[in-house]
């Protein structure tokens, strides 16, 4: 008997759990879909043009008083010569130069101070201005080499090939800033 029992209870719970589910929905009519209204983006906005009157060009007895530019006319035997120089070997930058923002290139971490040495010696020879920083880590002190500063970028990174070739070492632009 107890589950005939168990077994009605349980029917008129599920009945009327529906009930409350579905009976609202049903005896409400349509359901209500909230709809944002947009503005409508004018395609171009409406400007006043105003006309400007042109500027009269001056006269030429306005620059009567300067005087007249000289011309001189050099032909092929008069010409001065031009002298081909070799780039002269960059010196080290100076504190003034490592203290303006900019990129630098850096060309690698060593833990030999003697090989970096060796290596900025051969880039200032070829007319690079290289230096290096002694940087402490966890492993110890690390010199790092590097080529600049630089104001533009661009020029840095056009310079990475050559250095490439030089130097066997691939190396990276970094934002510089003392």
């Amino acid at each position: 008997m107890a589950s005939q029992l168990q077994n009605r209870i349980v029917g008129s719970v599920i009945l009327i759990a529906l009930a409350v589910i579905f009976l609202p929905e049903l005896l409400d009519g349509k359901p209500q879909q909230r709809q944002e209204a947009f503005d409508a983006i004018p395609l171009q906005p409406e400007l006043e043009v105003t006309e400007v009157p042109v500027t009269r060009v001056p006269d030429v007895e306005q620059f009567e008083g300067l005087a007249p530019i000289e011309t001189v006319e050099v032909d092929a035997d008069d010409a001065p010569v031009m002298r081909e120089t070799s780039p002269k070997p960059a010196a080290a930058p100076t504190g003034a130069d490592l203290k303006q923002p900019g990129w630098i290139i850096q060309l690698g971490v060593f833990r030999n101070q003697a090989s970096v040495e060796r290596l900025v010696e051969q880039l200032r020879a070829a007319g690079y201005p290289a230096f290096r920083e002694a940087v402490q880590s966890e492993q110890g002190v690390r010199h790092k080499l590097l080529v600049g500063p630089g104001l533009v970028k661009a020029e840095l990174e056009a310079d990475l090939p050559k250095l490439k070739e030089l130097t066997d070492l691939n190396g990276r632009v970094f934002r510089y800033e003392p």
